[in-house]
């Protein structure tokens, strides 16, 4: 009996909830929801966030996302520098005020600044954390590929492109919402 109860926890513990396996998707850069680009000694990470993951994290955070949400594309970009000196005092006043005029969506050759780049202080030093969203011009577009494109400024990693394809986008796995 003892055996019996000593792995049914272990089956217990071993199975990841779909909430995690949902997590994991997200954030593994293979199903190219987050993707990672490094150049030199700098890494930057940029994270699609979907309806579904907005209102997962909602859960969590729910006086921080406002619930008309569905005319805009939403992201977490994060920049980290693994190693050398820390940006003078004028690169750090960009990194703080000025960030938002290095970032554009291309979608259906439509250049789209974003509407909303707001730093998210996370504690890490030589991490800088941005919460960024980009209006959908259309309903139309949302079945469209699109391309993020960041035009360093401080750690010369130069213009970089991150690249959406709906494909990727649809075989997001769905989690079920409390709504739903």
């Amino acid at each position: 009996m003892n055996k019996l109860w000593l792995v049914l926890l272990l089956l217990i513990a071993g199975c990841k909830s779909k909430e995690q396996n949902f997590l994991d998707y997200i954030n593994d850069p293979k199903n190219k929801i987050t993707q990672r680009i490094k150049v030199g000694e700098t890494e930057a990470t940029l994270k699609l966030l979907t309806d579904e993951y907005r209102h997962f994290r909602k859960r969590e955070y729910a006086d921080e996302i406002p619930d008309s949400t569905n005319g805009y594309y939403y992201f977490n970009m994060k920049l980290e520098k693994t190693t050398g000196d820390k940006p003078g005092k004028e690169k750090i006043l960009y990194l703080d005020f000025d960030m938002q005029h290095d970032f554009v969506m291309l979608i259906n050759g439509d250049s789209i600044s974003p509407v909303i780049c707001q730093k998210i202080e996370n504690g890490k030093a030589g991490s800088y954390e941005y919460m960024m969203a980009f209006e959908k011009r259309s309903v139309k577009k949302e079945d469209e590929d699109f391309t993020v494109f960041y035009h360093d400024k401080i750690f010369g990693m130069g213009t970089i492109a991150f690249v959406y394809n709906q494909d990727d986008i649809k075989k997001i796995p769905v989690l079920k919402t409390k709504t739903d």
